[in-house]
């Protein structure tokens, strides 16, 4: 069984770093959930068009990540969070 671990991308980490503290923690609550859930992509929906790209969902805003396997594990790298009328473009 691969263990799953988020990462951050450079563009993702300054975008987090805009949100609000309490948003930020919630983010960061909901990535541990999805971490310690086993296999956080069976939570997460695969977007159409975008090769290995998936998003989660948390109320209106979205987290898109995309996994890289790195031997026992898988990173997700987080490429965008954001609101859902704006994350995707």
């Amino acid at each position: 069984m691969k263990d799953f671990r988020f990462e951050f991308s450079p563009n993702a980490e300054r975008a987090f770093a805009h949100f609000d503290k309490g948003f930020q923690n919630r983010v960061l609550d909901k990535l541990e959930f999805f971490e310690k859930s086993g296999d956080p992509l069976r939570l997460a929906k695969k977007l159409k068009g975008l090769d290995n790209i998936y998003r989660f969902r948390m109320g209106d805003y979205r987290i898109l990540v995309q996994p890289k396997e790195n031997g026992n594990w898988v990173v997700l790298v987080i490429l965008k969070i954001g609101h859902r009328r704006a994350v995707y473009e």
